[in-house]
């Protein structure tokens, strides 16, 4: 099999999902474990949304904030997120997204290796993006 030359895309054309029906986030996935070695996503955390505190056996995850506000705690430590702010989690350290802001909060989140998180997010249920997603995505887009 031929490795392509170059991978693209646009959020807009990318594939939704949520977990499980009961999750406050949803993620775009930009690229996954089928692809390339490592999986990468927009994240995006309803008002009051969270993740489960979870951890990875072997992956490094990378989350920037794109927009909105919250809080990451890894192991023992927590800090204020904000757009702009970034932070790296090692592997094996348990952390949790928490979005403490009035609006949504959306963070680019690059694990790798992949350790099978986009398989798990396409065996979820598929989600779209509403006009408020479209509207901060684009506005970004807009901002380069």
């Amino acid at each position: 099999m031929t490795k392509p030359v170059l991978l693209a895309g646009r959020y807009d054309q990318s594939p939704v999902y949520k977990i499980s029906p009961k999750d406050s986030n949803k993620f775009v996935l930009l690229c996954d474990g089928t692809q390339v070695p490592f999986v990468s996503v927009v994240e995006i955390f309803d008002v009051e949304g969270k993740t489960p505190p979870n951890e990875h056996a072997e992956a490094f995850e990378y989350f920037y904030v794109l927009h909105g506000e919250g809080i990451a705690t890894v192991g023992d430590e927590s800090m204020t997120i904000g757009q702009g702010a970034y932070f790296i989690v090692y592997p094996g350290q348990t952390h949790q997204v928490i979005n403490t802001g009035s609006s949504r909060l959306y963070v680019l989140t690059t694990m790798v290796p992949d350790e099978k998180f986009s398989d798990l997010i396409k065996s979820g249920i598929e989600a779209s993006l509403d006009e408020e997603d479209l509207t901060i995505l684009s506005s970004l887009s807009a901002a380069r």
